[in-house]
């Protein structure tokens, strides 16, 4: 019989993982903090997302990460709204408009082709078209045996 331990996520402390990665104090001081986000939420449709931090008492950039784990949901309120991290539009979820998303996208594609990569339409996917692989046999894009874009 093995003991499933682990270190918290949050504070560090070794606790016997069941579910979560976070120990039972940590699980549910998170657990407090989305209800009472949900609670507050559920009475203030409209409120920001300063507004709320300051209102429950949970820093905005927690907010933005329960808000992109699905655990608080933005689409419900039209005000709870933060910035991509590129540039200054206002985003409901993830982290990058969908202009920047898509830059994004495009540079790496750049990269990629200017690495000898050749662009499937088709598929919409990048291949390496080089019959030249590196020492290990792989390319530097690949992480065990799958590629990384």
């Amino acid at each position: 019989m093995s003991l499933n331990v682990d270190n918290c996520k949050r504070c560090g402390n070794i606790f016997q993982k069941y579910f979560s990665e976070f120990c039972p104090e940590c699980y549910a001081f998170i657990r407090s903090e989305l209800e009472r986000s949900n609670t507050y939420l559920k009475d203030n449709r409209n409120v920001s997302l300063h507004e709320l931090s300051e209102a429950v008492e949970v820093p905005v950039s927690k907010l933005i990460k329960y808000i992109n784990e699905g655990k608080l949901f933005s689409l419900d309120h039209p005000n709870l709204r933060y910035n991509c991290y590129f540039c200054e539009h206002q985003i409901h979820r993830g982290y990058l408009c969908k202009e920047c998303a898509l830059q994004f996208k495009l540079e790496v594609k750049h990269l990629f082709l200017e690495d000898g990569y050749e662009y499937d339409e088709q598929t919409n996917q990048v291949r390496n078209v080089s019959k030249q692989p590196d020492w290990n046999g792989r390319d530097k894009f690949t992480v065990g045996k799958i590629k990384k874009l």
